[in-house]
């Protein structure tokens, strides 16, 4: 008893001290780094986790639950079974109501994973929630651009719903893919200028839907 006792002190004052003097700043960026390299859905659970673990000792900061937010949004794209995305889609909307309550929260990031989430509800059932998820959305991503309308993940959100709506329609996606081109150089400017443990995400997605623009100007030709 007396052995686990100590074994029990000794790991909790490694835990505590991990996020102190800089910790807090390195255990972060080993989770994002794990995060972005997730190949599964139990990967994300694992680091989703490790957030959340951060979170509950940085109880001040809003990036911990920001980051678990976004892990449970990308669960979506790893889970085949659309009626489980509501679980993972609930428990990100939770947690970005909570991260934005913290004090110096960055509510153009968090106002985009919101748009991003609503977006994700829409093909759970896209005929019965497309008109009423793609105007949460859209709103929370006009939000976000009125607050910053250089942000690239709120303008590459914005771009994608371009994109989707003028398929839907059979309009053209001229519109979407050169906001599409604006984004992709507000996040190399982004990584000119370095951001830390702050969002970076999406510039891989941008990438990904200037090849659909590709290959749907291909196709018109």
């Amino acid at each position: 008893m007396k052995n686990l006792l100590i074994y029990t002190l000794t790991a909790l004052s490694f835990f505590l001290f991990s996020f102190t003097k800089g910790g807090y700043e390195t255990a972060m960026e080993n989770a994002i780094t794990e995060m972005n390299q997730a190949k599964d859905l139990e990967n994300l659970k694992s680091v989703a986790n490790k957030f959340e673990r951060i979170g509950a000792t940085e109880s001040k900061k809003w990036l911990p639950s920001y980051y678990q937010a976004y892990c449970f949004i990308m669960m979506t794209t790893r889970e085949s079974d659309v009626t489980k995305w509501d679980g993972f889609l609930d428990r990100a909307d939770a947690l970005l109501d909570q991260s934005q309550k913290i004090k110096k929260a960055n509510m153009v990031e968090i106002l985009t994973l919101k748009g991003f989430s609503a977006m994700m509800r829409i093909s759970v059932d896209p005929s019965v929630r497309g008109q009423e998820y793609s105007m949460k959305s859209a709103g929370f991503l006009q939000q976000a651009y009125q607050l910053d309308n250089k942000n690239p993940r709120a303008n590459l959100m914005m771009a994608q719903m371009l994109f989707g709506t003028a398929q839907f329609f059979g309009s053209s996606t001229d519109e979407a893919c050169q906001k599409l081109k604006d984004t992709k150089n507000l996040f190399e400017k982004e990584e000119e200028e370095g951001s830390g443990i702050l969002p970076v995400w999406g510039k891989p997605q941008a990438e990904k839907m200037l090849n659909k623009c590709s290959a749907t100007s291909t196709q018109d030709n």
